[in-house]
């Protein structure tokens, strides 16, 4: 709207009066007026001047104090790991310190670590440290520095939790549940372990050590991971011309493996020269076994790539599950897949075995899809879930639709807790769902009061 001229007139006037006794104030000669007018000038200079100072102090003291907090929690995370040893935590707060600073308020140079301290006993890691700003306008009265300090404190953990899953692919999981328009079993499994997994690792407290295994399995195990680490029987074959003059005799060593016979069999020694694991003849899963990893995706990755085929070695389930938690095998899997001690303070192991049928496999006997099998392959568990309960390893067991011969089985090996057996009967989608849920959580609520 526009403004009225006279309006405009009179606000012009008034700014005029207003400037005048400002001078008049300002260019009064009689001692009270001058004089105050100079100390409050001063002051109110002075005083827009510190609140500039103030602004930058309560910026840098930000600054440094997410910086110290970055420091904190990456060195402890270092030390859960095991990435650093205490010795080395003074170091790597300094390293991450350096990383975390802006260079433009915040050097290297311009903050000094007053005091890094390890508790061993509390297992923590505490960081003092402070910075001196130079003031801009507070200078000019001889403030010209300004001390700024930062403390942090983070907990690092010494609980690791190992999980391993071990997985039905077999033939008859590409079956529909019920019929119809209903999931396929497989497709059942996936989505259950997959939501396992999300409550494993989703949540989880900074420093928790998370590592989840795979042991998919059929009528084989796919090693093809640490096949090259281990020492494994291998396939001798002789191969002929059509007249039968000429042969030839070849060895061979395919990633895939049946059971270990001989005195190891039911422990979980290392495959060495004298005690190898079977080379496989039968038909090898394209799913492969998974070293422990914290990754929740690749583990995703591979469960979503599952396929179903072949018939039921649920023995070698048993046996790799043994194996991938089992601290005599560090040396087979990658860095940082390597099972802990079974006695470190902390370390919880689990392993999760999975049917949705009889064990009906055992190759060193000829068996394959045989109820002949299913005597060895279930005698050959049954003694592999004993040694590991004794290892200090909690079972849990899920038979999903799987007949009265593989629950009784798996009720076998589950371990007990609080006088009930670890097992899971799964009919359903729903129940094998509600399984590895509540599976997830239960890992979870031990690891609490460890």
């Amino acid at each position: 709207m526009p403004v009225d001229r006279h309006d405009r007139a009179r606000r012009s006037v008034t700014v005029r009066i207003v400037l005048d006794r400002i001078k008049d104030f300002a260019s009064d000669r009689r001692g009270n007026f001058g004089i105050m007018f100079a100390v409050l000038g001063t002051t109110l200079l002075m005083g827009s001047a510190l609140a500039i100072d103030v602004a930058r102090m309560f910026a840098v003291h930000n600054k440094l104090t997410s910086a110290v907090d970055a420091a904190a929690l990456a060195t402890t995370q270092d030390l859960t790991l095991g990435v650093v040893s205490i010795a080395d935590a003074e170091v790597t707060v300094r390293k991450y310190l350096d990383a975390n600073l802006d260079n433009r308020n915040l050097t290297a140079d311009t903050v000094t670590v007053d005091s890094i301290t390890v508790d061993k006993v509390n297992r923590s890691v505490d960081i003092k440290a402070h910075t001196l700003m130079p003031m801009t306008f507070a200078g000019i009265v001889g403030y010209n520095n300004h001390r700024i300090d930062a403390e942090s404190k983070a907990k690092f953990s010494n609980t690791e939790i190992e999980v391993v899953m071990a997985l039905d692919i077999t033939g008859s999981m590409g079956n529909r549940i019920g019929g119809g328009g209903t999931p396929t079993k497989l497709s059942a499994l996936q989505d259950a372990a997959n939501l396992g997994l999300n409550t494993l690792f989703d949540g989880a407290s900074v420093g928790d050590r998370i590592r989840v295994g795979l042991v998919p399995y059929s009528e084989a195990v796919n090693a093809a991971p640490v096949i090259d680490a281990i020492k494994t029987t291998g396939l001798t074959k002789t191969t002929c011309n059509k007249n039968g003059k000429k042969c030839k005799t070849e060895t061979t060593y395919p990633d895939c493996v049946a059971e270990r016979t001989g005195t190891e069999k039911y422990t979980d020694a290392f495959a060495t020269s004298a005690a190898k694991i079977t080379s496989s003849d039968y038909n090898c899963p394209s799913a492969k076994i998974v070293p422990l990893t914290m990754n929740k995706a690749t583990l995703k990755s591979e469960i979503d790539a599952f396929g179903a085929g072949g018939c039921t070695a649920g023995h070698l389930a048993v046996a790799w599950s043994y194996y991938m938690l089992s601290p005599k095998w560090a040396a087979a899997w990658p860095e940082g897949s390597d099972p802990e001690a079974y006695d470190k303070p902390g370390v919880s192991k689990y392993a999760i075995i999975m049917t949705d049928g009889e064990f009906n496999t055992f190759e060193t006997g000829g068996y394959s899809c045989s109820n002949s099998g299913a005597n060895w392959s279930e005698t050959y568990a049954e003694n592999l879930c004993s040694a590991m309960k004794n290892s200090g390893i909690k079972i849990y067991s899920i038979a999903f639709a799987a007949g009265s011969d593989a629950e009784a089985l798996m009720k076998k090996c589950a371990s007990t807790s609080a006088g009930e057996k670890l097992y899971y009967n799964a009919t359903d989608e729903a129940d094998l769902k509600a399984a590895f849920l509540e599976i997830a959580r239960d890992i979870k609520g031990l690891r609490l009061v460890n």
